[in-house]
């Protein structure tokens, strides 16, 4: 049998009306608002130039961007998006692709330390002083022997009992686990190792790691990949009186924001 799909035909600021609630809370000061507003809206453009899909050029799910549709829309957000309408993001005469994460934990990622590859000029790590006040700044988690090797067979064959493993940091972030176990090894990013427990449960790749009996208790900081804007930090800077334009050269290394026509169409 063929396959249905259901598209939703958008223009960009129609799309965002329902993107930017689903990703930020509504409740935060304006200019962090208009930030992740911007940065939406300069992912968008990235993927639908980048794109090769004949079919649609976004889901609705966090592979790309969260769209809730209609029914998350708030008067904020859409204020945000309405303000800053047809700004985006370019680095060397491009839409950069405008990774956001919740926490940073103190500081940002190099994308190369998360995905692999030479990484994007733009998204140097920077020190961030400003999402302190974030819930999940700091934070603590024990992960069971069993666990590790639980997850890991879902995604692995044959592995045994966990007997040892080595981590590899850059910017104070796991970007690498070797996991030795009975029936050999298994070499993962750190970014992989986070995604293969549920969510929350590894927050971040920002934490150092104390061996207890039967696991490991994780002492860490953030929420997220790290790379891009930190969430809570454009909270913070807001907080203090910077304006969205700041808030985003700040996370978003040498970039320029320009207006454009947005009368084009987001695909779902």
């Amino acid at each position: 049998m063929g396959k249905i799909y259901v598209i939703n035909v958008l223009q960009i600021n129609e799309y965002l009306y329902g993107v930017v609630p689903s990703e930020i809370i509504s409740t935060w000061e304006t200019e962090a608002l208009k930030a992740q507003a911007v940065a939406a809206r300069t992912y968008t453009y990235h993927h639908l130039i980048s794109s090769k899909k004949n079919i649609y050029d976004l889901d609705n799910s966090s592979n790309f961007q969260v769209y809730n549709g209609i029914s998350s829309e708030k008067e904020n957000t859409t204020i945000a998006v309405n303000e800053t309408s047809g700004q985006i993001m370019f680095y060397k005469g491009k839409p950069i692709v405008a990774f956001f994460h919740s926490t940073c934990g103190g500081r940002t990622s190099h994308d190369k330390y998360v995905w692999g590859g030479e990484g994007q000029e733009y998204l140097k790590s920077v020190a961030c002083t400003y999402c302190k006040e974030s819930p999940y700044f700091s934070w603590e988690e024990k992960v069971s022997l069993y666990e590790i090797k639980e997850f890991l067979n879902k995604k692995y064959r044959g592995v045994g009992n966990i007997t040892g493993i080595v981590f590899q940091r850059k910017d104070n972030r796991v970007v690498s686990a070797v996991i030795h176990h009975k029936n050999g090894i298994v070499k993962l990013t750190g970014n992989e190792l986070r995604l293969l427990f549920p969510e929350k449960k590894i927050k971040s790749m920002h934490f150092t790691a104390q061996k207890v009996n039967d696991g490991l208790i994780l002492h860490g900081h953030g929420w997220g990949h790290g790379v891009g804007m930190c969430q809570w930090g454009a909270k913070g800077m807001a907080e203090k009186g910077a304006g969205y334009k700041d808030i985003l050269r700040y996370y978003y290394k040498g970039v320029s924001i320009i207006g454009i026509g947005h009368r084009d169409y987001a695909w779902r």
